[in-house]
Formats: structure tokens, C-alpha cells, sequence
């Protein structure tokens, strides 16, 4: 499974809600979820990560996203504080 994190901030006087997640069959279809939802001007960045239900430790970076585009994977910023 993978799974899409976009998140949100307050820009242009706009509140918005908190980060929003959207699970996947395939990475393709996250990559391409996470990349448009980057073109947002409401969204700061996406990421992609992949992982296997009910298996504790499997969730791993695949990708992450800024303004439509892939960022370095050496960006050694944890996604996730449990990484």
C-alpha cells in the first residue's frame, strides 16, 4: 500500500485544515496524487510513503514533493518522527 500526506498551511489569508491522507493501490497513482496536490497553492509539500497493513515497522519513504516538484531523496528531514 502507499499512502499520500499533503501539508497544509495558512497562505494568502486563507485557513485551512490539517494534513490530509489518501491511501493507494500502486505508487504510481500516489506519486501522481502527491504531485498535483503540490501545484495547490494551499499545500507546502507532499509525501509518498509505502508500507504494509498490519506489519508494525514497514512504513518507508518513497517520495516527497514541492510546487509539482520530486525533492532529492538525500533530504535528510525525518518524515515521519518514528522513522
Amino acid at each position: 500500500m502507499w499512502r499520500t500526506r499533503s501539508t497544509r498551511s495558512t497562505r494568502r489569508g486563507r485557513t485551512t485544515s490539517g494534513p490530509v491522507e489518501v491511501v493507494f493501490g500502486s505508487e504510481a497513482e500516489a506519486r501522481e496524487y502527491a504531485r498535483s496536490r503540490s501545484l495547490d497553492d494551499r499545500v507546502l509539500s507532499t509525501s509518498v510513503t509505502s508500507f504494509r497493513v498490519g506489519r508494525l515497522g514497514t512504513r518507508q519513504s518513497v517520495a516527497w514533493f514541492v510546487e509539482g516538484n520530486e525533492q532529492p531523496r538525500s533530504f535528510t528531514r525525518r518524515l515521519y518522527p518514528t522513522d
